[in-house]
């Protein structure tokens, strides 16, 4: 379970967890006193916390580029006219979009791995199932409805 702990995070953003996180600046704070405390050389702390200060880049992208997709798929589905392909087009774009940065986040995941022993790993993974909610923080930023 704990080999693919970020990955499970990652399914959240798209699936949904019910578990209440808390607010995204109390995580990071919270999250960075974590990474002190457990990853013993200080330098392999700061790599990792630079990873996740990108992660967190990447969750913001990620959620403008949400936003620009329902703005864009709303102006599309409000015009009479447009044509099926007009739809499949825009929607093919944002999935390819959309896995572009799910790759990125594969790839930050396992440079995070890189970044930390085992034993750090299942602390900081341990934390972030039980407080990291991506979705939320990806959804509560695409405000307004499809």
């Amino acid at each position: 379970m704990k080999k693919t702990t970020l990955l499970l995070l990652l399914a959240c953003a798209t699936s949904g967890c019910a578990k209440q996180a808390p607010d995204a600046a109390q995580f990071r704070a919270d999250e960075t006193r974590l990474v002190k405390a457990t990853v013993v050389d200080a330098a392999r702390a700061e790599r990792l916390l630079a990873l996740f200060e990108e992660r967190d880049r990447l969750i913001e992208e990620t959620g403008a580029m949400l936003q620009q997709y329902r703005r864009e798929f709303k102006t599309i589905n409000a015009e009479y006219d447009t044509s099926r392909d007009v739809h499949i087009e825009m929607v093919d774009y944002y999935n390819r979009e959309r896995a572009q940065k799910q790759l990125r986040f594969i790839e930050l995941i396992t440079q995070m791995k890189a970044a930390t022993s085992a034993s750090e790993w299942r602390v900081i993974a341990e934390f972030q199932l039980d407080n990291f909610d991506p979705r939320r923080q990806l959804f509560g930023q695409a405000t307004g409805d499809i």
